[in-house]
């Protein structure tokens, strides 16, 4: 009799971090980041990013993410002189946003919250109830105390906030807004504001890089996917199958639909740079499945995504119905991002290159090196 696989637990994605190689800075120069090449047959070599252009097939389609990161992270204080952090999360709508907000105990629903320089304030609007093990979150209205009609709310981010560096990068408080931060936690290509986190795969990318991969005869596309606060938030359940994944929105222009599809009809490979483009560019596809409607259609429209990939067994992994290969940094255990990579080439895979990576020293997470993955769809 056949037994049942044995499904994923948390504590299966888990690995051993030493601390020294988790990247406090970025590299001096952009490109010359090391990068791990893992080819679909699971053989691995090691190169530096600035060889990108060399490891590709001619013709690929390069997906970009152009989102832009906000200066997410604020310090207020109330009436009575207590200071406030404030994490912001995701725009609703217009000036209201939803945040985190630390110490909460001292918040309550119309609470004033002022900032020292501009004349701005925010007003809380509601506080949400969490699950145990959750973050509670707050919504916020800013404003303008003069009430000006030209009221720059992202421009005033720009000088009052904060980058919104991981937890495991360490800043003292007199790095906290490092001008060095503002400039290398947002990639080149940034175009559309609204990630509270940087698309982290992208930020290895030059001008240089871009130009020699076109020389080479690759076709550059982009997507926009904000990150949302929820790619800081850990897993928390044995079972990952329960965890609930927070949405981010999406859009792909009509030329990356069509840059796909003639890359298809052709048999040139898609390479996603990051996570984030790789989940835009499978939900699209994955929703234009469910709807029975060609991709085009759904193109050039803002969509919602929950893709949540993980491996059901060891041996499990998930076939791409688009992305031939990723681009990607070194993901933490027990992240969503690492399950996402352990569904794409096996856990034990994964374990065994992270290892690898390990023990040549590769700096890690989000300032860190890059992995140059082909997947293997069959």
């Amino acid at each position: 009799m056949q037994e049942t696989p044995i499904l994923m637990k948390l504590s299966d994605f888990d690995y051993e971090v030493p601390a020294e190689l988790v990247a406090q800075q970025p590299t001096r120069v952009r490109d010359e980041s090391r990068m791990l090449v893992r080819q679909a047959d699971g053989s691995i070599g090691h190169r530096i990013f600035k060889d990108l252009p060399q490891c590709l097939p001619a013709g690929s389609v390069i997906i970009l993410n152009d989102t832009s990161v906000i200066q997410s992270r604020l310090h207020g204080f109330l009436k009575t002189g207590a200071q406030i952090e404030i994490f912001l999360l995701e725009q609703i709508s217009g000036l209201t946003w939803r945040a985190m907000a630390k110490p909460l105990k001292k918040l309550r629903v119309g609470t004033e919250i002022l900032f020292s320089t501009g004349g701005n304030e925010a007003v809380v609007r509601s506080i949400e109830t969490a699950p145990d093990g959750e973050v509670p979150c707050i919504e916020v209205e800013f404003s303008h105390r003069e009430g000006k009609p030209d009221f720059d709310f992202f421009s005033w981010l720009d000088e009052i906030g904060e980058t919104p560096l991981p937890p495991y990068i360490h800043r003292d408080l007199l790095r906290r807004r490092d001008p060095v931060d503002k400039t290398r936690y947002e990639t080149v290509f940034a175009k559309v504001k609204g990630s509270v986190a940087a698309p982290t795969a992208g930020l290895h990318f030059t001008p240089g890089v871009l130009e020699e991969l076109k020389k080479s005869g690759c076709t550059l596309a982009s997507v926009t996917l904000h990150v949302g606060g929820g790619t800081f938030l850990p897993v928390r359940q044995e079972d990952v199958a329960l965890h609930q994944i927070h949405a981010e929105y999406f859009l792909v222009p009509p030329n990356t639909v069509a840059a796909i599809i003639a890359a298809k009809n052709s048999g040139a490979p898609v390479f996603c740079v990051g996570t984030t483009s790789f989940r835009a560019i499978e939900s699209l596809w994955q929703l234009a499945l469910q709807k029975g409607l060609p991709p085009e259609d759904l193109s050039g429209q803002w969509h919602e995504t929950r893709l949540f990939l993980h491996p059901q067994t060891a041996e499990d992994r998930y076939r791409p119905k688009v992305t031939d290969g990723i681009i990607t940094n070194f993901h933490q255990p027990k992240s969503t991002l690492f399950m996402l990579i352990s569904a794409l080439i096996g856990l034990a895979n994964a374990k065994a290159m992270y290892a690898t990576a390990i023990e040549k020293k590769y700096r890690l997470f989000s300032y860190g090196d890059s992995t140059l993955l082909f997947l293997n769809k069959s």
